[in-house]
């Protein structure tokens, strides 16, 4: 099959990747289920990954980016149909799903995940739109609903508004009842309006920290690493209750295992300040694969707030087309989610 690889880090990022077009297909174990991917997208940790500051032991095993899949179901592990808590899957179901990297990547034409994480495509969706959403839905969810405690009514603040997991946020938060204020740049406003923001800030005009002074919101979700000016004046800009999340790290957290280090110092630093303090809490949030958390969310967005992901582009899975949306995933200029087409 075709695959996109790592080869190593801390060099070109041309250098960092190859395709490969005989790699082995994957055979399904256990409760496994082997897909036959469609579509997939492009996600930062992929890039941020290959910098060559995460320590080996935290790195994945399987050399392949990708965690998001959207795709059919051609073969089934001999103990799948087991687990009472999941859905019953078959051969030539249409399921999305967020990847384990750690055992299978989402660049290559198959690929094997665990039953336990699927959720089945909505019909309305096409494969690439389904393969926009599950890290982005999945992260969103988490971030306002789990760690925000996000309820009806809440007047939320979202960093970076128009990308992936911005636009997603949005829609969410709009789906579940909240008060939504979008930041993005100039030429974005409208989309995040349209979206079905509130209120939208272009930050290149505006202090969003002068604007909105004693305004009290529920949560600050930033989804560009952007916030923490934000951050430091949280006392005039969220309730004593509120919550502030943080779903990405600076941009050199990567680069070495020294800034690795200090980044998570810095985080569990920032958490246990609001822990010994009054006033708003910080979250830095984590995911992992959860299928009962993906069929949640996509239940909410497909059938409550009847939304569909935002694209920013459709491009086959090509070498050079992967190492254009890493640059442009870099570069944060993408529109919402950049996506792999697999054929």
């Amino acid at each position: 099959m075709k695959s996109i690889q790592w080869t190593c880090p801390n060099k070109n990022r041309q250098e960092q990747l190859k395709f490969n077009e005989s790699a082995p297909v994957p055979t399904p174990s256990g409760t496994q289920v082997l897909i036959k991917v469609h579509a997939s997208s492009v996600n930062p940790i992929d890039w941020t990954l290959m910098r060559g500051g995460v320590p080996w032991h935290f790195m994945p095993k399987i050399k392949v980016p990708g965690w998001d899949a959207a795709g059919t179901i051609v073969a089934l592990g001999p103990k799948t149909g087991q687990l009472g808590s999941s859905p019953k899957f078959n051969i030539g179901d249409e399921v999305m799903t967020m990847l384990d990297c750690k055992v299978s990547g989402a660049f290559q034409e198959y690929t094997v995940v665990e039953e336990s994480f699927l959720a089945k495509k909505p019909e309305r969706w096409t494969y690439e739109q389904a393969a926009a959403w599950p890290v982005v839905a999945s992260t969103v969810w988490d971030a306002l609903v789990v760690r925000g405690k996000m309820k009806k009514g809440d007047k939320v603040l979202i960093v970076g508004a128009s990308g992936g997991t911005g636009t997603a946020g949005v829609q969410l938060a709009k789906g579940l009842g909240a008060y939504v204020v979008g930041i993005c740049s100039t030429k974005n406003v409208q989309m995040v309006l349209d979206l079905g923001a509130d209120e939208v800030v272009d930050y290149k005009t505006t202090d969003v920290t002068q604007k909105y002074q004693n305004q009290d919101f529920d949560i600050v979700l930033d989804t560009a690493g952007s916030g923490l000016e934000i951050w430091s004046k949280r006392s005039s800009m969220l309730k004593s209750n509120g919550n502030f999340v943080s779903i990405v790290p600076p941009p050199n957290s990567f680069d070495t295992p020294f800034h690795f280090l200090a980044t998570g110092v810095g985080i569990g630093s920032k958490k246990l300040t609001t822990l010994l303090q009054s006033g708003p809490k910080y979250h830095f949030v984590s995911i992992s694969p959860d299928g009962q958390v993906l069929r949640q969310v996509m239940e909410i967005l497909d059938k409550v707030a009847k939304v569909d992901p935002v694209i920013d582009s459709v491009t086959e899975l090509t070498l050079p087309s992967v190492l254009a949306a890493f640059d442009k995933s870099e570069s944060a200029r993408a529109r919402g989610k950049i996506v792999l087409k697999i054929v």
